[in-house]
């Protein structure tokens, strides 16, 4: 039972990972960042020009970490019997 868990484990976070990167690269290419003159700060701009919060770039990156934090759990993490 627990090996078919740790399997479970290691394909959610090659899927993670995978999807993580993916929409990471998605991000980075849909949003730009854009030196706003007035505040001398950086802000956000989607393809339409419209300011958007910065976070989303954020979920991909999370994303990512959290895939290969679940990867190194079920390939080295302590098997309790």
């Amino acid at each position: 039972m627990l090996a078919a868990n740790s399997n479970t484990m290691k394909k959610i976070s090659i899927l993670l990972f995978i999807a993580g990167v993916i929409v990471t690269i998605g991000l980075i290419i849909y949003f730009r960042s854009v030196v706003n003159v007035v505040d001398s700060d950086s802000m956000t701009i989607d393809r339409s020009g419209d300011m958007v919060a910065k976070w989303p770039i954020f979920v991909g990156i999370i994303m990512v970490f959290v895939g290969g934090v679940f990867f190194y759990v079920s390939k080295y993490g302590k098997k309790i019997d």
